[in-house]
């Protein structure tokens, strides 16, 4: 495929995945890994979204700043940090398509639950699961890089601003695309190429970050949840069907 095309298709939909990410806390990966394959390898597409992650979810946990707490964010950190190493080494030896499928499952079940909470009960995620949530997000991120989703139910279960979930969710996605930048960088992963399109696509991801904050501050938070908990469902469903 021309490379002018690929620059174009990457760098726009960089922008997109940096605008969602930054309005809802995530959903950047995975909207690049449902795009960009089209016209990148997938290990391509993998190793490209892992090394702009990082740029873009420096510029969002800087944007929100004021709401990152080690407090909220360190148990999830840690948890990330300690799961890719396994799920990286030893999770992908399994079926990945059933792993995936029970993933998708057990979205769904977290979404419906958070919707119906009201009005069958007020069970919440216990706050102590954090490390918990983070090791499950990580052990996911290694093997399969779906280990967002995960996190997120976990963070928007609390009762935090949102400024302060959108600040912690880039702090748990930092340390884990920090796990995952080191891990390529043994394996040999980075090429001029990849460098190359990263560099073209930050200044409109840039941007969009911007943009993304705007649309978190003019958003009630009841409208945010219930956004987040139906991209959820439909991300779980699309693991249980797709695998």
């Amino acid at each position: 495929m021309d490379l002018d095309l690929v620059v174009i298709v990457v760098a726009a939909t960089l922008f997109a995945a940096a605008y969602l990410q930054s309005a809802t806390g995530f959903g950047g990966a995975i909207l690049c890994m449902a795009i960009l394959p089209l016209v990148l390898s997938v290990r391509d597409a993998v190793n490209f979204v892992t090394m702009a992650s990082l740029a873009v979810t420096l510029m969002i946990v800087f944007a929100n700043r004021s709401g990152l707490s080690l407090k909220n964010a360190g148990p999830l950190c840690l948890g990330m940090m300690l799961g890719i190493p396994i799920g990286y080494y030893s999770l992908r030896q399994l079926d990945d398509t059933f792993v995936v499928r029970v993933l998708g499952i057990i979205l769904m079940l977290i979404a419906i639950a958070e919707f119906l909470s009201d009005r069958i009960s007020k069970w919440k995620i216990p706050k102590k699961a954090g490390a918990g949530f983070g090791v499950i997000g990580g052990v996911l991120a290694g093997a399969y890089n779906v280990g967002g989703p995960p996190v997120v139910a976990y963070v928007y279960s609390r009762s935090w601003s949102k400024v302060e979930m959108v600040a912690t969710l880039q702090a748990v996605f930092i340390a884990g695309v920090l796990v995952r930048n080191l891990l390529m960088l043994g394996n040999g992963d980075f090429t001029p190429r990849l460098f190359l399109l990263v560099g073209i696509s930050i200044p409109a991801a840039a941007v969009a970050v911007w943009l993304g904050k705007l649309t978190l501050d003019r958003l009630p938070l009841s409208t945010l949840k219930k956004v987040v908990f139906a991209l959820i469902f439909l991300i779980g469903l699309k693991y249980l069907i797709a695998g």
